[in-house]
């Protein structure tokens, strides 16, 4: 297409073509009216303020400001109608850039003495598509009762958390800590990274596999276990596809780690845990923590919901995304899931295993959320939704809440690292999905309490929870509780949109 002039516009001639999946080349040709116009406007201003020798300033003769500055600037004039003409483009035909924009041959373009300038661009472009009827999304929403089970579990956890770690020299068991030395070595045995590195002793919960600087390996505890302070222990990996370090991508690696430190969790007891969070009996802290777990079994629900209502978007809409994206929100896939994790009040070290397996797909998971993304961007123009800043301060007070953190210092390394534009993103994904939610059709089913994942019982300086619940005369234990899985329908509503 050819962009016609306007009184408001800048001088130019244009051409936009088709060439990739929102992907489009910029033709732009400067007519040499232009480049006179600007040229003379730099001189202008550049002989105001040039002091040379034997005149005052702004006094010096045009033809000796262009002799001693024209190289310099010619070159910024050609910057500055380039970076002008394509900005006028942009807002001219509502393109909605996705990165840098690629100009060709820039090195080689020069302002000519005489006649138009003319340069190509290249620019990735947000996919155009249109959206389906926002109201019929039907999902089925899980209603999952909290057991004593969990109670007991998530109590061991606080636990854990609250505890102290102490250094042993007693041989290695699953759930330790360690501070090693690690040198990971390419397979011609060059070193490829030699760095201080903390590792967690996976157990038999999670198969024995661990993760070293963001590397699944297998059997990572089996190998440990039985050593200790002083040892040495050599394994073989290979490197995720989508690792952050390229010399680590589908790499196969000899991992040495040098044992320096052992620490072992001795975890609090419950009467630790009761002045802590201001309870004056377990049956409070049980309640209280029951509350919470429905909380989180209400928000899992929700968590799945979304996800239904974005499977099915997609199923819905179908567009090709720019060739180079994809690669690049790989990081960004990263960022929004350990978000996720973090406010969910997912241990540091569940996030860390989670990651490393996102990274061995994280491209065409990363294909995925940026499809979601840009349906979701258009959906919440249409519905116009708006994130706030009080919004975005209540989800970062929760997720510091979460680790025990202030939520001003963790706000301040949201900003620095860019998660707090992902933040906003997810905010305003979220408050998208539930507006859709609002006219959806959902379908309630009861399913069944999960089964707590059991941890190795760590030495204690007191009684643990169990033990301190059935020798106390006025704290009994609590009778356990069997869920019967349900899978019939009980409800199906209709919410109306507001």
């Amino acid at each position: 297409m050819t962009e016609e002039n306007k009184p408001d516009q800048l001088e130019q001639n244009v051409t936009i073509e088709e060439v990739g999946p929102a992907r489009k080349k910029v033709c732009i040709e400067i007519p040499e009216s232009r480049i006179t116009d600007k040229l003379s406007e730099n001189f202008n201003d550049l002989q105001a303020e040039a002091v040379l020798p034997g005149f005052r300033r702004g006094r010096a003769p045009q033809r000796l400001i262009e002799k001693r500055f024209g190289g310099d600037v010619r070159k910024e004039v050609k910057t500055q109608l380039m970076s002008e003409s394509f900005q006028q483009v942009v807002e001219d035909n509502n393109l909605r850039v996705l990165g840098d924009p690629d100009i060709k041959d820039i090195d080689t373009i020069e302002l000519p003495e005489s006649g138009s300038l003319s340069f190509e661009v290249e620019v990735e472009v947000a996919p155009e598509f249109d959206l389906p009827d926002l109201t019929d999304i039907a999902v089925t929403k899980t209603v999952v009762p909290v057991s004593d089970d969990q109670i007991d579990i998530e109590i061991e956890r606080f636990c854990e958390m609250q505890g102290q770690m102490k250094p042993t020299d007693d041989k290695i068991t699953e759930q330790d800590y360690l501070t090693t030395r690690l040198t990971i070595k390419s397979a011609d045995g060059e070193t490829v990274i030699e760095k201080d590195e903390n590792i967690y002793v996976p157990g038999e919960s999670r198969k024995f596999k661990g993760v070293v600087n963001g590397i699944i390996v297998e059997n990572l505890g089996k190998e440990l276990m039985g050593k200790t302070t002083g040892d040495a222990v050599t394994v073989t990996a290979t490197g995720p596809k989508n690792h952050e370090n390229e010399a680590l991508r589908e790499a196969e690696l000899t991992l040495d780690i040098a044992i320096d430190r052992v620490d072992r969790m001795e975890s609090a007891t419950v009467e630790d845990l009761l002045p802590m969070f201001g309870f004056e009996s377990e049956d409070a802290l049980r309640e209280q923590i029951k509350d919470n777990l429905t909380q989180r079994a209400e928000a899992d629900a929700e968590s799945d919901m979304h996800g239904q209502v974005i499977d099915q978007l997609l199923e819905k809409i179908a567009f090709d995304l720019p060739e180079g994206l994809t690669g690049r929100q790989a990081e960004r896939v990263l960022q929004r899931r350990q978000l996720d994790l973090m406010y969910r009040g997912t241990s540091h070290q569940e996030i860390e295993e989670q990651l490393a397996e996102l990274r061995e797909d994280s491209k065409a998971e990363a294909q995925k959320e940026m499809k979601s993304f840009f349906i979701l961007d258009k959906a919440s123009e249409q519905l116009e939704i708006e994130v706030g800043e009080a919004e975005i301060n209540g989800r970062i007070a929760q997720m510091a809440m979460q680790q025990g953190r202030r939520p001003e210092k963790l706000r301040q390394e949201m900003a620095k690292s860019g998660r707090l534009e992902q933040l906003y993103v997810q905010l305003r994904d979220h408050n998208t999905i539930a507006k859709i939610l609002e006219s959806a059709k959902v379908t309630e089913v009861e399913g069944e309490a999960p089964k707590p994942k059991t941890t190795k019982k760590k030495k204690t300086k007191k009684k643990t929870a169990k033990k301190a619940a059935a020798k106390s005369d006025d704290k009994p234990e609590a009778k356990k509780k069997t869920t019967k899985k349900k899978t019939t329908k009980k409800k199906t509503t209709k919410k109306k949109s507001s």
